[in-house]
Parts: structure tokens; sequence; C-alpha cells
């Protein structure tokens, strides 16, 4: 029987993305066995990928032992006055910023972070980086800006010990029992940057005979205290401002005492009516210690905390499924940033099930205004309810998947724009959007989530939303990796969900140097005196070249070339099986790209015959912008099932995209 032309197949969409789970002869028209190294900008087809490019680290004491923390810290309204920060792998981490240039600087540590560099986590709030990290102290930290010095100091005030108080001078000063407390504070001007809890107080009867009772400071906290305050009661439990930052200036000059003075004499009458005339001293609790947890998120206004470094923590009780929360700025208008309130009236915490399910593993968002909480299996939803003593309602969304870690975490949008949680699960990727609520996002790689090593000891998987690319990078160890080797790519426009509410299409798969990223954070494009407002994803890597720039116009991973290509679904449909297939020269539809040769390979019955062929993407004539090039001699005859793979032959330069593969095949008969 004379051969019977077919229309041939045209290839110009895979926005389907990566298949690794079903069988290749029943993937979606859309997509392709494999994705590799490509993305879909400029094109519904394949797109090489954006390089990346070396960023020097100058300035301070050189990183060492690759790194293992990224961060960007906008401390005010300018998005050009950012700060890079990175911490490095040495045996006592170092910890620097880039601030104003495009060098580095120390940043020194009053607790120096004694264990896993990899798991510090930053967020900012009023103009401060707070630092959760294992210090060996259960004290939460932050870098303070107002500090005459800047560092990066524990959170709050130590409480301080008791005060003493004695007789001075020669009069007749009433020998009424009375009793005094003190606080200390951090001030800039007349603001209070931060306030500690009153001390233990100290009992005091005047002799009769003297002028004053001389309150001495207790020995001073060394934490950045600028002044000190006094408090006094008659019962030991009605408390007065005596001497400190308050609105009734009754009492003595009521003004805070700098720290450089170490007394202050008190000759105020001890009477309920004159005590009155002064501030209610803050219920005790009011400026409770924020301990050291493990996980932090800010929505501008609070800052919010869970887990525990240290589980015997006086502060924390070592408990890893509390989260803590901050007041709202503005509330008292004294440290509210860094105060954890825990009065008798008002607890600024929620335990999530201390006992059951284990500890929690990362803080996501807030989305909408609604944070959320994870354990290894299970979600919360934290509801805002606008109650000062009660700001959150949590309730469990799921009971069976949760997040691994909090740096898996990322804040994005879905396809079509609304804001979306993305977060990496034992099970594989998810997110929560405001509309659909909990999505699988992995159903179309499962093959690839099972080789996940979720006992890597290094990093399991972590991962940043670029939104310029509205793409979610997620970085996994894969195998027996301890740290990830492979970075997953999800493109938000093209997954959509099906009936089952799973989102399928839009994944691809990237290797190479950047795949082995060990941290990742969005830093500007142009670094210097200047921080532009536009923002690519930077990577740290733990060996070799440390620091990267991601999605550039480099044609190589900081010196090294990569391969990418595409290998969509087999040609046929199933309704073809059964009948011999022929291909005559494949076309191409490219851009042009001077001097960069892509190769078509053709895949004749699974493996039974493989043969490559090339073509050059140079323009054949004048000024195109787009070349019609064929793939010479690369006809195929006589196969059951036909698969090609398009792109480079070889890890090589060239930033290519295609925007369709034409291949004209033919009917040779029934087998």
């Amino acid at each position: 029987m004379a051969p019977r032309d077919h229309d041939g197949v045209v290839l110009s969409d895979l926005r389907g993305g990566r298949n690794d789970t079903d069988p290749p002869m029943s993937l979606r028209a859309d997509q392709a066995v494999e994705y590799l190294n490509c993305h879909w900008k400029d094109t519904q087809f394949a797109a090489k990928r954006g390089g990346s490019a070396t960023v020097t680290d100058t300035g301070g004491t050189a990183f060492s032992g690759g790194m293992q923390s990224l961060f960007r810290h906008v401390r005010g309204a300018l998005e050009t006055a950012a700060e890079w920060w990175g911490i490095d792998g040495a045996a006592t981490p170092i910890v620097k910023r880039m601030t104003g240039s495009t060098s580095f600087a120390n940043v020194t540590l009053d607790d120096a972070i004694a264990t896993a560099p990899k798991d510090v986590v930053a967020a900012t709030l009023n103009g401060k980086l707070f630092l959760a990290y294992d210090s060996t102290v259960d004290r939460l930290h932050v870098y303070d800006p107002n500090l005459g010095a800047p560092r990066v100091r524990r959170v709050s005030f130590a409480t301080p010990a008791a005060p003493t108080a004695a007789n001075t001078g020669a009069g007749a000063y009433a020998a009424v029992l009375r009793y005094y407390r003190v606080r200390w504070l951090q001030m800039t001007g007349t603001t209070v940057n931060r306030r500690s809890e009153p001390s233990a107080s100290v009992s005091f009867t005047p002799s009769g005979s003297g002028t004053h009772a001389r309150v001495t400071q207790p020995a001073a906290a060394g934490e950045g205290e600028t002044h000190w305050e006094i408090e006094v009661s008659l019962d030991n439990s009605a408390w007065t401002l005596l001497a400190g930052v308050g609105t009734n200036v009754a009492l003595a000059t009521g003004t805070q005492i700098a720290i450089a003075t170490t007394t202050y004499d008190d000759n105020e009458a001890a009477t309920a009516a004159n005590y009155a005339e002064g501030d209610a001293s803050e219920a005790t609790g009011s400026y409770a210690i924020f301990p050291s947890v493990r996980y932090l998120i800010s929505d501008g206004n609070r800052l919010l905390g869970t887990g525990s470094w240290e589980s015997g923590g006086a502060t924390s009780g070592g408990r890893t499924a509390r989260i803590w929360f901050t007041p709202v700025l503005g509330s008292s208008d004294k440290g509210d940033d860094e105060r954890a309130v825990n009065t008798a009236t008002q607890k600024n915490y929620i335990d999530l099930n201390e006992n059951d399910g284990g500890g929690n593993t990362g803080l996501g968002g807030p989305m909408s205004g609604v944070p959320f909480a994870f354990k290894y299996r299970q979600v919360w939803r934290l509801t805002p309810t606008g109650d000062v003593s009660v700001p959150y309602l949590p309730k469990k969304l799921r009971d069976d998947i949760g997040s691994i870690s909090h740096k898996s975490i990322a804040i994005g949008e879905d396809q079509a724009g609304r804001p979306a949680l993305y977060f990496y699960s034992h099970r594989g990727p998810y997110r929560i959007t405001t509309d659909a609520g909990l999505q699988y996002l992995g159903r179309d790689n499962e093959v690839t989530w099972r080789s996940v090593n979720l006992a890597a000891t290094g990093v399991v998987c972590h991962s940043v939303y670029y939104p310029d690319l509205h793409q979610w990078w997620v970085w996994i160890a894969t195998g027996s990796a301890n740290d990830p080797d492979v970075k997953m790519m999800f493109d938000v426009q093209n997954g959509f969900p099906d009936e089952h509410n799973q989102v399928r299409g839009g994944w691809a798969k990237h290797d190479g140097p950047t795949a082995g990223a060990r941290c990742a954070c969005l830093m500007s494009n142009t670094l210097g005196a200047s921080m532009s407002s536009d923002l690519k994803p930077y990577i740290g890597r733990a060996t070799g070249t440390a620091l990267q720039r991601c999605d550039t116009s480099a044609l190589d991973d900081a010196g090294t070339d990569f391969q990418a290509y595409v290998k969509p679904r087999p040609i046929q449909a199933t309704s073809q099986l059964g009948q011999l297939i022929g291909l005559k020269e494949p076309y191409l539809l490219a851009k042009t790209l001077a001097s960069v040769t892509l190769t078509l390979s053709t895949d004749r019955d699974f493996g039974a015959e493989t043969r490559t062929h090339t073509a050059t993407l140079t323009a054949e004539e004048g000024s195109q912008t787009r070349v019609f090039k064929k793939f010479e001699g690369a006809g195929v005859g006589h196969a059951k099932v036909l698969q090609v793979q398009v792109g480079d032959g070889a890890a090589q330069e060239g930033a290519w995209v295609i925007d369709a593969l034409i291949l004209p095949t033919t009917a040779e008969g029934i087998r």
C-alpha cells in the first residue's frame, strides 16, 4: 500500500509542563516527559532559563564553610535602602550585611550562633531585623539600628534584680513602710524603644530622722539600657510610677533616670492620696520576654514566633507548639515590637495542641491578613478576631499534611493573581488560596517527590517565590543527597485546578550549579549605594561559588555551562497504536540567535533506535527576528511509537527560545 501522508503534528504549547507520574502515551498533548532547564518566558513552548552570575564577597571577614542563610531587610520606607544579610558555615558563624554599597560588613552579635546557621530565620518589623537562632540563651535576637553602635542584641531586657533602699541626710522624713522596684529602659530621645519587666521589690521604712529614702540601682543588665525607672507601693500590690516615663508627672521629677545615675532620693509623702496622683504601673507581664523561637513572620504590625531552641528554657518552657505574638505597634508606644504580653488578663500566645502532632514546623503569610501555622502533618489557620485579648482564632485545616520546614513556605499568587501560600509537605507541594482553599500541586511529578530525602542531614527543602516571572522555585535534596541537588520550578500562570481541585501543569525541572543551593532569597538586581527595586533570586551554596544571582543574562551558571531541552509526549495518539508511522524532516520555529545550534533527537519505539540532527538559529537573510529551520536528514520510518527531544545536545551556552516544532508524519500501514 502506498504511504498516506498525515497532516503532521505541530507542537507549539507545552505549558502543561513536566509529568513524570503518568505513562508517556497518556500525557496530555501539552505535557512533556522531561522539561529541563527551561521555562515559558516569551513563549508557550520552551525557552532556556537564565543563567547565574557570581557575586563577589568583599568586605569584612571572608565568608567560609559555604553560605547557610540569606535575608533581605528593608528597614524603612525606601526599597533602595534595602540590606542584604548573609550567614556562613564557619565554626563560629560569621554574620555580615550589605547596605548602601557592594561590600559586606561584619555584624556584631551579643550571643554567637551556637548551632545550625542554616536554620536561622529573620523577619522585619518596625525598622528592625529580628533573628531566630540557637544561641543557648532563651531569648529572641534583633538587629537594633537605634543603638549607638548597632548590633544584634537580645530582645527586651532581663528582669532587674531588686534595688536597695537606705536613709540619707538629716531631717524628719516620715517613717512609713513602702516598697520599691525598678525597670530598665532603652530610649532614643523621648521614645521608649523597650522596657523591662519590674524587678522584685524591696521593702523599706525610713528612720524618721532622714531627709530622703535613697534608692540604689541594682547591677545594670548590660543589654543596651539607657535609663531606669522606679515604682513605689504601700502594700506591695498596687504600684505607682515614682520616677520614669509617664503622663502624670506629679511625683518628684516624674522623669526617667539616666543609667549612669545610680541613685534616686525619694522624699514624697507616702500616702495613698499622694501616690494616686502618679501613673499606675503597668501590670506585671506586660513586658514579658519574647523567647528563643525557631520560626518568625511579621505582618507589619506584629511579630509572630513559634518553636523553641531551648528545650528547658525558663521563658519558653520548651514549648514547641506555642505561637507567641507581640502587641500591635502603637498599642503602648513603649517597645511594642519586643514584648510578649503575659498578664493575668491577657496572654499573647496560642497553643496548638502541644501534645498532639509534635511541634510546629513553620509559619506562613500573612495571606490577606491571615497567618498560618504548620506542623509536620497539620495546617492551622489563625483568623484575626479584632479582640485585643484574643486576637487570633486558631482552626485546624488538615491533620494529614503540613510543612516539613519553615523555609519551604513562600507567599505568592495563583494563576489569577490572587494571594497564595505555597509550602512543601512530606507528600509533595501544596498551596493555600483565598478562594479554593488547600490544593495539591504535586500530581504531575510524584516520582520526583518520592525521591526526596526527608532524612537529609543538611537541608531537605527550601523555596522562594519569584514575582517577576510568576514562578515558585523549590530546591529539594533527592536520593541520598544531604543538601538540595534539584530545583523544581512551578509557573503559577500555567497550573490550573482540575475537577478534583488538584493543580495540574506548569512544572519544570532545573539542574546544574544553581540547583545545589542551600539557601535563597530575593534581593536587588543591582547592588550598590542605591539598591534597585527590581528583585532577582540570589542563592547561597554550601560548596563552590557560594553567592550567585540567578535569572541573569549570563549564558551559564557562574561559569559552568548547562544543558536545556524538552522531550514532549510521543507524537501519535493512543488510537494510532498498532499502525506503523514515519517522520519526514521536522522544522523548527525559533528566535534568531547567531551561532547557536540546537539538536533534535528522534526516539523510535522507546529506545530501539535513537538518532540526532542539528539546526542553527542564525538568520538566513536580512534582520530576521525568527527563523524557520529544517532538521536535515531527520526522517524516521517504520516506527510503532515516535518521540522527539529538542534543545541543547550537550551543556552549552545560548539563550534560545523555541516557538514551535513541526513534525510531518506519515502512515505506513498496519503493523
